[in-house]
């Protein structure tokens, strides 16, 4: 039995009896509820496409893939599953919360080892009984979702391609989120580019053909992050939500981990009824985050703006969370209402730059591999300039917004 799905980034996605039996279940029906990219829709009021049909995109284009390598799908079963359950993982507003439950619990959305493992009892069924119905290798689906190598000897390595450098998860994302945002900076040509890549010793690689496509996935990327990913708004309400989330989840006092664990199988709706039942500041964040009071900008600078020494500082966490509180202090100024944010670091390239191409070599008829960035000028640049991207930023209420300023200059420039 085969069904279509229509969606309008890709047109029609078929999906077959086993697609369809992933789809019905508990956790991909969550994913409904999951919005893709957290806050933005607070800055692109369309942006609140969901986690899963980022999903079915995902698995359409490793599809294309599998097809334009001529790879036979029942050879292929546990890659294209990986495909479709690959963000089964993720908690409420994505990625927004995810730093939150890693702190608690150690895992990220990748780790879904209980969700594919793991069949608990209720009237739906889910993601672990469905493997098992169909005897699919359970082990292979979780290297395939964490980019890791299956089989040491294998003729070709298929581990990079739903979680790597040029990866069938970005070539979706990318178009997905700025079609939903409406900017014009994810255009990417995916099935070109699908079909400019290829195995070289048995790793999938990028050919000649493919360098030019690669290029442009680089650049949107490259062009989407100041603009959407990292966008000032949504950077601030992300933040916001995560320090109510944090607070909320300290509220249990000996139960951090069970209440960090809760978080990953709750949707969107599910954490705000939660926050707004809560009392004191996560419920006076959740509020602030529905009527779109947020925190203002007291300091907001490139990253590379700073001395290298204050940066390195600011990689760390904990560092960072002193340095919060020193600001907050000298402000004078709770620190529930202080935020310090640090994107990305110093000297951070484009991980994508580092993605394989097989070239002519020097002697006729010989090949070899080098990365896109060596092979790209473009990129090479791109690769460079990324960390410019990155901001610092000190954010609180507007009426404590020249005191915040002026202590955080003290501490971070003087």
């Amino acid at each position: 039995m085969r069904k279509v799905i229509r969606d309008p980034i890709h047109g029609y996605i078929e999906i077959d009896e086993l697609a369809i039996a992933i789809i019905d279940t508990v956790e991909m029906q969550r994913l409904r509820r999951i919005t893709q990219l957290g806050f933005s829709y607070l800055v692109y009021p369309g942006a609140t496409h969901t986690r899963f049909e980022h999903s079915l995109g995902t698995y359409h284009l490793m599809n294309v893939l599998l097809d334009t390598l001529k790879v036979a799908k029942e050879e292929a079963k546990e890659l294209i599953v990986a495909s479709l359950i690959h963000d089964t993982g993720h908690g409420p507003y994505s990625h927004v919360i995810e730093p939150v439950i890693k702190k608690f619990t150690g895992k990220s959305h990748e780790d879904i080892e209980d969700i594919i493992f793991n069949q608990e009892a209720g009237t739906s069924k889910t993601i672990a009984e469905v493997l098992e119905e169909h005897h699919l290798d359970k082990r292979k689906i979780m290297s395939y979702i964490k980019g890791e190598k299956v089989e040491e000897n294998a003729e070709r390595d298929f581990s990079r391609i739903l979680n790597g450098e040029i990866d069938v998860d970005r070539m979706d994302y990318l178009v997905r989120d700025s079609y939903y945002t409406g900017v014009a900076y994810g255009v990417v040509d995916n099935i070109r580019l699908i079909q400019g890549l290829g195995f070289f010793d048995g790793s999938l690689v990028i050919t000649e053909k493919g360098i030019l496509p690669a290029e442009y996935l680089l650049f949107s990327r490259f062009l989407m992050y100041p603009t959407v990913y990292y966008h000032h708004t949504s950077r601030i309400a992300q933040l916001m939500f995560s320090k109510a989330v944090e607070d909320f989840i300290e509220s249990s006092k000996e139960h951090y981990r069970q209440y960090a664990l809760a978080l990953r199988k709750m949707d969107d709706s599910e954490i705000n009824i939660a926050l707004r039942n809560a009392k004191g500041y996560p419920k006076e964040m959740i509020t602030r985050l529905n009527e779109r009071r947020l925190f203002k900008r007291a300091v907001y600078a490139g990253v590379n703006e700073l001395e290298e020494s204050v940066a390195a500082e600011l990689s760390d966490e904990k560092r960072r969370k002193e340095i919060e509180a020193e600001i907050s202090k000298r402000a004078g100024v709770d620190e529930n209402y202080v935020i310090l944010d640090f994107q990305g670091k110093n000297g951070e390239e484009l991980k994508e730059s580092a993605a394989k191409v097989v070239v002519e070599g020097h002697r006729q008829s010989a090949r070899e591999l080098r990365s896109l960035r060596e092979v790209s000028s473009l990129v090479s640049m791109l690769s460079r300039a990324f960390q410019e991207n990155y901001k610092v930023g000190v954010y609180t209420l507007e009426k404590y917004r020249g005191e915040v300023e002026k202590a955080a200059r003290e501490i971070l420039w003087d």
